[in-house]
């Protein structure tokens, strides 16, 4: 959700930006200089909950978000019971976590944040029962150049009706040439190295930034079927070696989908002339202090389902390499000092019979990820 968040006020200001129009025009709510306090996170009933606080800036400077880190935040019921909240930080953002597990679902909830000397609470809110994910899948377009993954999923009761979702992926992907052996620019020499060390397979990772919402209110049965989640072009790593997405599907309120539906309106698509403006997206939180601030963020609680599903390179067959990555022979005729190919960023691939170099986005994968095997990777490799 922090990218949703982040998404949004993004792309609203340069889409103010580019009209050209003759008159500054401010959004009621988003003027320049406004801080706007955003909270993001739900209850979650048989998972750690997550919160993040933090404030917009003023739209001229770099950086959008200012994250809070000196919060205090806590889930409190209906009838009294707390559940605090513990702050971790990573990098320059602190993550709320919040012991959720086990929480009365017949008890409502709300979300209580303490910071800079104001307390913002959200609605109690009821905990919702979520169905199971049937399945995940995906779609090769005809064009044989992009994917689509999406979910399948039902609620036999007829009952849920407002779904949401967000997923974490992880991908292992390889560089075009494997190389055991590795450069000393210092020593001017090249060295052997074993094979735990190869730049050949990396992974990588990240978190859906956009608003994934549906609402099967208006069909006879409780059935989402095939609503894509992301789509894959031909020369993402993604889609290299072995890709694997974890999603998190949610039930929610009619009003809670009303709100992320409004958000995704102006997000993915920039809105329109009869879309709601920022000032009109209003959530379910509130400064205690002062009702009339602005507060963006909304809190629903539920008990999750989630499914993993992993997906091989092999079988979604579109990857093509994104450049040609000639390699140059060094030889008497080609005498190239190494160093020299090192300052001009390539990369070694064969120093036996023959000396083999290629540009090194072609050769060291940790340009675009890292060794860190994620611990449930199903692959061998290092």
């Amino acid at each position: 959700m922090r990218k949703e968040m982040r998404n949004f006020f993004t792309i609203i200001f340069f889409a103010l930006a580019s009209t050209g129009c003759i008159t500054p025009f401010e959004p009621a709510g988003v003027a320049s200089g406004e801080s706007i306090v955003v909270i993001e996170g739900n209850i979650i009933q048989n998972d750690t909950s997550r919160v993040v606080v933090s404030r917009t800036v003023d739209l001229n400077e770099q950086n959008s978000i200012a994250y809070v880190s000196n919060a205090q935040v806590w889930v409190e019921s209906e009838s009294g019971e707390k559940y605090n909240g513990i702050g971790v930080k990573e990098g320059n953002k602190t993550e709320y976590r919040i012991n959720t597990v086990g929480i009365d679902p017949s008890k409502r909830y709300k979300l209580c944040v303490v910071a800079d000397f104001s307390l913002y609470e959200s609605d109690y809110v009821p905990v919702l029962n979520t169905p199971e994910i049937d399945s995940i899948g995906y779609y090769v377009h005809p064009d044989n150049r992009n994917v689509t993954f999406y979910v399948n999923t039902h609620d036999p009761q007829n009952s849920t009706r407002f779904y949401k979702w967000n997923y974490h992926e992880d991908w292992e992907f390889h560089s075009m040439y494997r190389s055991v052996w590795e450069y000393d620019p210092v020593k001017d020499s090249v060295r052997n190295i074993p094979w735990e060390q190869n730049r050949y397979n990396c992974w990588q990772k990240a978190v859906s930034s956009s608003i994934l919402v549906e609402s099967t209110e208006n069909l006879s049965q409780d059935v989402v079927h095939q609503k894509k989640l992301t789509t894959i072009g031909e020369n993402d790593k993604r889609v290299n070696y072995l890709y694997s997405i974890e999603l998190t599907q949610m039930a929610i309120s009619k009003e809670a989908y009303i709100y992320w539906e409004n958000m995704r309106k102006n997000s993915d698509n920039i809105g329109g002339l009869f879309s709601p403006q920022p000032s009109e997206i209003t959530g379910n939180i509130h400064n205690t202090n002062n009702l009339q601030q602005r507060v963006i963020g909304y809190v629903s609680a539920a008990r999750v389902s989630k499914k993993r599903v992993y997906a091989n390179a092999v079988d979604i067959g579109i990857y093509k390499w994104p450049t040609t990555c000639e390699t140059i022979i060094i030889d008497n005729i080609n005498n190239i000092p190494f160093k020299t190919l090192h300052e001009m960023d390539y990369d070694i691939i064969n120093h036996d019979d023959a000396i083999i170099w290629a540009s090194r986005r072609c050769v060291d994968c940790r340009l675009f990820g890292t060794k860190n095997k994620p611990l449930f990777w199903p692959s061998a490799n290092i």
